[in-house]
């Protein structure tokens, strides 16, 4: 009588590993693996919840109620060449988090820095100095979206972009606006700030 009962708990077990697994990533977009097939330095990793619990353990007292909020946070990093990499494939990665339960909660833009006017500055003649162009400048863009639960997030997805890279981060748990800012450096988070809603 044990064993039929021992067999149909193994069964039950068996069955729902690969659904509690399809849950976890259905949370990463799809299209991630074609954009990162074109990088040149690729770097991919999940925390579950025991390495969580483990590194919370070397994390400041006041940050550790956070962790023990979370299932999981994958981080992928992805590094292009010159070349870049097709703005199409992001923009599909994107769209996936358009509706579906998600809300863009941040969007942030980085700007080349303003330049002066022509005449703003001047030598020691005293005639006026255009300002050179920005050099090297790299827009980035920071996006987050955020599944919502009676106030809380159910899921975050961070996006942080520029010409050459490409670095998500996906955070499955249930935790308020202000854990989200507690996590902020650290495992792969970068110390974004608050933008504006779109």
């Amino acid at each position: 009588m044990r064993y039929p009962r021992l067999a149909a708990s193994a069964l039950v077990l068996l069955f729902s590993t690969p659904l509690i697994n399809a849950q976890q990533a259905s949370l990463v977009p799809q299209g991630m693996e074609t954009l990162g097939a074109q990088a040149v330095l690729r770097n991919d990793f999940t925390f579950d919840e025991s390495m969580l619990r483990a590194a919370s353990q070397m994390m400041p007292e006041e940050d550790r109620p956070v962790i023990a909020k979370l299932r999981s946070i994958s981080v992928h990093n992805f590094k292009f060449s010159a070349a870049g990499y097709d703005p199409a494939a992001l923009e599909a990665v994107r769209a996936q988090y358009a509706g579906n339960g998600w809300n863009h909660v941040v969007t942030k833009q980085t700007h080349p820095p303003a330049q002066s006017p022509v005449g703003a500055t001047t030598d020691a003649s005293g005639a006026p100095i255009a300002s050179a162009p920005a050099r090297g400048f790299d827009p980035t863009r920071t996006d987050v979206w955020a599944r919502m639960d009676h106030g809380n997030f159910d899921g975050v997805v961070l996006m942080v972009a520029n010409e050459r890279t490409v670095n998500l981060v996906v955070i499955d748990g249930v935790i308020s606006p202000l854990d989200l800012m507690h996590l902020r450096g650290h495992f792969g988070i970068p110390r974004f700030e608050a933008g504006t809603r779109e």
